[in-house]
């Protein structure tokens, strides 16, 4: 402002000519982050709408959506941007589609007018590939306690969507009332996302069942947008009901099949297992035989007394995934009898591998899981070992048997693995593989194992160190990986086991295809660039480029233009146990070799 003092040599209009007007001051806003939730205003929220790209709950009232005289109310339709339904357990659902397009949902009662059961079937249409998002949630019931899921039969969209996530929807076909429709997902104009919770499947193949399908695109047009696809479990379980006999045999038939048609960049899931159910069972004799028993499901594994007639091997259904490569493949829990290839079944033919498969990571126990790859494996590993080394016996000894027409009996080793409840072993205690893997080349190979070996001292003064009568145990790694095969027809990289091999071979410029056929296998120079295990080689062989004399190292082998280079902390072991490529011996094997790095004597 101007000076308030008046000068005697300055006129008044001098003076008012330097005003410079009022000072602004500086705007005031009021901090609303700080006021406590319980003072912020209520707002109605009847819907649970959320933001797709945020995922954060907007704000969306049932009151707004209801017009009185409107055609088009979406409360009074079953189609729409918005569509809201209830179970009879009262969970609570709405499925939003942000962008082109609207949802049609069926339940399995179409014809009462209400959405008031299980969903039948959620329809997408008018949806792009490039700006159509679909999300849904569903709310616990208020009434009795539930999981929160509701269960939905099939989703269609004959156009591209370009994401799907169902929170809290379950894929199955024990929907209530029942439905005559296929269980699955057929995205046939393709999808860049798609997630939602689980696939719970339960097939008594005494009806005659249909597996599911979950497809993305169309047969013969491979679609050029990659996509990711994101679950929680994947219950998979066949059964006869009518059948009196314990299922012991291995499922084959893929009966939970992702279909891709072109290049997977996600496939996340928590766990591909056996579903949980409890046998009913009828005692028709008086020594108690079993005359007739069928699967329920409930929510935990069997109880112990009925884990046999639940045999894992026999009763868990094939997971497969189809596509023509994969960047991503992770698995955090177990995957059992899991299989990923470019054709319905894994090495039928030398192109029934994906083209390649970047990085694939195993956080639980991976049993029974192949891994068909005509191109490169970029970083494989494998957190709680490739096969299931339950109930596996390393060897077996002759002792005198009380049997009258016996002079011998076989006494299964090491007796560390006695006691353990029939069914509820894996693949490699039944005789079969526990992992089958082939590619052209392996960048980095790594395996963790799947159990821990207690041992004592072989001093027994030392056995009891801290208190007398009870045993000091020390904790080894146990087998990282078990009756499996990894195999290259070019090289790998880098290569760490913490554990033992039991009953496996590695094995570079390897064909795999070829050797199923029955022809030459080894036929191409390789090398391993680096090998480090952690643990002994137990009816185990590593090789690179080696050709074993009638299938036994032990008597010789012709070593072609193979490296290995290494170390391996334990021993070589061959207790006359033969490996998953019907080989015999122990040791690390290839023309040269720098480390340590055993053979059995």
């Amino acid at each position: 402002m101007g000076s308030t003092r008046r000068g005697s040599s300055r006129s008044a209009t001098a003076r008012r000519g330097r005003f410079q007007g009022l000072e602004i001051l500086e705007g005031r806003q009021l901090m609303a982050s700080n006021i406590a939730s319980y003072l912020s205003p209520y707002v109605p929220s009847d819907l649970y709408v959320r933001n797709p790209v945020t995922n954060e709950k907007e704000v969306v009232s049932a009151a707004s959506l209801y017009r009185i005289h409107d055609v088009n109310n979406p409360l009074d339709s079953n189609e729409g941007k918005i569509v809201s339904g209830k179970d009879r357990s009262g969970n609570e659902w709405t499925i939003t589609v942000h962008g082109p397009g609207k949802v049609i949902v069926t339940d399995t009662t179409p014809n009462d007018g209400a959405l008031d059961d299980d969903i039948a079937t959620i329809q997408i249409v008018g949806s792009n590939i490039n700006s159509t998002y679909v999300t849904g949630s569903t709310v616990a019931s208020t009434r009795v306690t539930t999981s929160g899921t509701v269960r939905f039969n099939r989703l269609i969209a004959a156009d591209g969507v370009r994401s799907i996530q169902l929170n809290g929807f379950d894929l199955t076909s024990m929907v209530t009332p029942a439905v005559s429709d296929s269980t699955g997902v057929f995205l046939l104009g393709g999808a860049r996302s798609l997630e939602f919770h689980d696939v719970i499947g339960l097939f008594d193949t005494a009806g005659d069942p249909t597996p599911y399908q979950i497809q993305v695109g169309q047969a013969n047009y491979p679609s050029k947008v990659k996509t990711s696809i994101y679950l929680d479990s994947i219950y998979n379980s066949v059964y006869n009901s009518e059948d009196s006999t314990i299922p012991t045999g291995p499922v084959t038939t893929p009966w939970v099949q992702f279909s891709v048609n072109g290049v997977v960049q996600d496939f996340s899931i928590v766990s591909t297992t056996q579903s949980a159910v409890a046998p009913n069972y009828v005692t028709g004799t008086q020594q108690g035989t079993v005359e007739v028993w069928s699967g329920v499901p409930i929510s935990g594994p069997a109880p112990g007394a009925y884990q046999f007639f639940y045999n894992v091997v026999g009763t868990t259904g094939r997971t497969s995934l189809q596509a023509v490569g994969v960047d991503n493949l992770k698995v955090r829990g177990s995957a059992k009898n899991f299989t990923a290839q470019r054709d319905t079944t894994p090495f039928t033919t030398s192109t029934s591998g994906l083209t390649h498969l970047r990085r694939a990571d195993f956080g639980g126990v991976a049993d029974g899981v192949a891994l068909d790859v005509n191109g490169a494996i970029g970083k494989l590993r494998f957190r709680r070992g490739l096969g299931d080394p339950t109930g596996v016996f390393t060897a077996s000894t002759q002792t005198p048997s009380t049997d009258q027409n016996s002079d011998t009996q076989t006494i299964l080793l090491p007796a560390t693995s006695y006691g353990i409840p029939a069914g509820s072993t894996g693949y490699p205690a039944a005789g079969l593989l526990g992992g089958a893997v082939r590619a052209r080349r392996i960048g980095s190979l790594k395996a963790q194992a799947a159990n821990v070996s207690t041992v004592t001292a072989q001093n027994p003064d030392f056995v009891a160190l801290r208190r007398i009568g009870y045993p000091t145990y020390a904790v080894a790694p146990g087998s990282a990986i078990t009756n499996s095969s990894i195999t290259t027809t070019g090289s790998i990289g880098q290569v760490g086991v913490n554990g033992n091999l039991l009953n496996s071979e590695i094995a570079t410029g390897f064909d795999y295809q070829a050797y199923r056929q029955g022809l030459q296998a080894t036929r191409n120079a390789s090398h391993i660039s680096s090998y480090q295990q952690r643990g002994d080689l137990i009816n185990s062989a590593v090789s690179a480029s080696t050709i074993p004399k009638n299938h036994d190292y032990s008597t010789g082998a012709t070593f072609g233009n193979g490296s290995i280079t290494g170390h391996v902390t334990g021993k070589a072991y061959d207790t006359g146990g033969r490996n998953a490529l019907g080989n015999f011996g122990a040791g690390v094997f290839a023309r040269r070799k720098v480390g340590r790095l055993p053979i059995a004597p």
